[in-house]
């Protein structure tokens, strides 16, 4: 069974992880390029971390034949001073192999760069805007609080850019709000994580209770928080013993990310 595990860290991934996760079934993975902006103190530093994704990354996966792509953005939670820099160069990012969505931003209350939830909004407008025009999926963080509220606002920013719905994917949904997103016409992704309280079994019955052709789940593999990079071949086990059948557990966690993020 081939699977995709829809969203990581790659530097939290060691030789061992994608050892394990190639072996597991794991043949790609979309790696989060704003993620490595944790740790970025400048526009520079950020576009730094870009080109090690797209690059060091993608080759270091090869090893163990496993196929990177790469989403790109501001992350709300560590928003440089000199942020314009990253926007006017990430049109050029988006016409890129490989890189199939803007991602992940969004907007988080508890940002520690950018406390102005109203210059995290600018940022995420011209985002949304970027992902119209060339065609590529938005991935958006859902903030651990107010939940239907956040979603409410995505979905007008959204509609107001223009963007298909069904090209929107919000993270670390789980069951109070994967039928929401659904619902909505959006993509509900399921991040398996213990910091997000979700487990493989967690994930799986959600999945089992939802519109299978809107939800993704991933490892959310992060280095700043422990995490399991077999988190989506664990849910597709937990999903095997709830009854799905084999074509379900691989819709969900193959095929689906192939169609959200045109890789097929």
């Amino acid at each position: 069974m081939k699977l995709i595990d829809s969203h990581v860290m790659m530097e939290s991934l060691g030789v061992m992880d994608l050892e394990a996760m190639a072996a597991a079934g794991i043949s790609a993975l979309i790696a989060d390029g704003a993620g490595g902006m944790d740790y970025a103190t400048s526009a520079q530093a950020a576009l730094n971390y870009y080109e090690h994704t797209l690059v060091g990354e993608t080759r270091r996966a090869a090893d163990y034949f496993i196929d990177v792509y790469v989403i790109l953005g501001i992350n709300m939670n560590a928003v440089p001073a000199d942020y314009e820099k990253i926007l006017e160069a990430l049109p050029e990012y988006l016409n890129r192999d490989r890189v199939v969505g803007v991602g992940e931003i969004g907007l988080e209350p508890k940002s520690g760069t950018c406390p102005d939830l109203s210059k995290q909004e600018k940022i995420l407008r011209t985002e949304l805007r970027m992902a119209k025009e060339h065609n590529k999926t938005a991935v958006l963080h859902l903030p651990a609080t107010e939940r239907s509220d956040w979603i409410a606002r995505y979905l007008e920013l959204v509609d107001e850019a223009g963007l298909e719905r069904g090209k929107v994917v919000i993270v670390h949904a789980d069951a109070s709000t994967t039928r929401i997103i659904t619902d909505a016409g959006c993509i509900a992704e399921i991040s398996v994580l213990p910091m997000r309280r979700i487990t493989p079994e967690d994930a799986a019955r959600i999945v089992a209770e939802s519109d299978m052709n809107r939800v993704l789940v991933s490892s959310d593999s992060r280095i700043r928080h422990r995490s399991d990079p077999l988190g989506v071949p664990r849910t597709a086990l937990q999903m095997k013993k709830l009854g799905l059948k084999e074509e379900d557990i691989t819709g969900v966690l193959y095929n689906n990310p192939r169609r959200v993020f045109n890789l097929i």
